[in-house]
């Protein structure tokens, strides 16, 4: 079975309670139809049901049978401004203020709701930007115990079954931190390596990418950066298999790792790859979503108390369709990531 295939088949095993939060918006509309004949998971939409309404008339959707909550007229808009209140109280947010940010963000109101455990997960970012997902899940889920870095990872399915986990891999952070500390780094780290054990059903083995393998680069900031990060994370989780600095032909190409470095802890069998900041994760992954022509699911914001997806607003239905699937699952999982 395929991974999309089977993690559709997971998450309709449990019929999760995911929110969505652009209610016009053509793309959610027809992937929550699909959502709702295929029972993945139970969506709710989150926005006007007005509006909802209307567009899903333009465009020849069927909503039946979905729950649409109003976020300025809810009834429980007061529960939800004293949970943000508690959430912001270090910034002393007044109700007043919280109010605005609720009825104006549905995103924030989703991300309250998980926060209280009145839904599952959320996922957003069709028409949002990463940006404004990010800071709905931080301020208002927040880190889960032991990371204080909530940063993202994408799943990129690539034609070769040899390579990662029957062709899946985890990049991150490609969405999140821009230039990590090496303590920021190994949060990252740590994180997917969590989300590793529950979607790939496979030991996490993690590349901590360089354009080094053990100080083949000679002596960077960036290269220290990469080593120290990797030595936080084994003395904080011994259990992980984790390399580096690691160049990224050695992380995956088993020949090549025995030359380069024949004491490899990954022996070229990286299936999570780190990336010392941003730039190099971003680019990385759209380049392989591009040239490789692979499908990528994400940024699966990752380093939270309860789960929460975003999306590229280049996605189309069957994105936000995975993405819900996936951000089902993680919500089966025993770790909260």
């Amino acid at each position: 079975m395929e991974f999309l295939e089977k993690m559709h088949e997971r998450a309709g095993q449990s019929k999760k309670k995911i929110l969505l939060s652009e209610a016009s918006d053509e793309r959610v509309l027809k992937a929550i139809e699909s959502i709702l004949k295929s029972g993945i998971a139970v969506p709710v939409l989150i926005g006007d049901s007005v509006e909802a309404n209307k567009a899903a008339k333009k465009y020849g959707i069927d909503l039946k049978g979905l729950e649409i909550i109003d976020n300025i007229k809810s009834k429980d808009l007061d529960k939800y401004v004293a949970i943000y209140c508690e959430k912001r109280k270090n910034k002393k947010v007044s109700p007043e203020d919280a109010l605005k940010v609720i009825t104006k963000n549905p995103v924030f109101y989703a991300s309250l709701m998980v926060s209280a455990g009145d839904a599952d997960g959320f996922v957003s970012g069709a028409a949002t930007t990463t940006r404004d997902v990010a800071k709905a899940a931080i301020y208002c889920i927040g880190p889960a115990d032991g990371i204080k870095t909530v940063s993202s990872s994408t799943l990129l399915i690539v034609g070769d079954r040899t390579l990662g986990s029957n062709g899946v891999f985890i990049y991150a952070d490609a969405g999140i931190v821009p230039d990590p500390t090496a303590e920021q780094l190994a949060d990252i780290a740590i994180s997917s390596g969590r989300m590793a054990k529950i979607l790939l059903e496979d030991k996490p083995k993690i590349a901590m990418l360089s354009y080094s393998t053990k100080g083949s680069g000679g002596f960077s900031k960036s290269i220290e950066k990469v080593q120290e990060a990797t030595k936080i994370v084994m003395q904080r989780d011994p259990d992980l298999l984790i390399d580096g600095e690691i160049q990224v032909d050695c992380a995956i190409v088993p020949e090549v790792a025995q030359r380069k470095d024949p004491n490899s802890r990954i022996k070229g069998r990286a299936n999570i790859f780190i990336f010392p900041n941003l730039d190099a994760g971003n680019i990385s992954y759209k380049l392989t979503q591009r040239l490789a022509r692979t499908r990528a699911i994400g940024p699966l914001l990752q380093g939270l108390q309860k789960p929460a997806s975003d999306l590229s607003r280049g996605c189309d239905a069957q994105d936000i369709i995975d993405a819900v699937a996936i951000t089902a699952v993680r919500a089966q999982g025993e770790l909260l990531i």
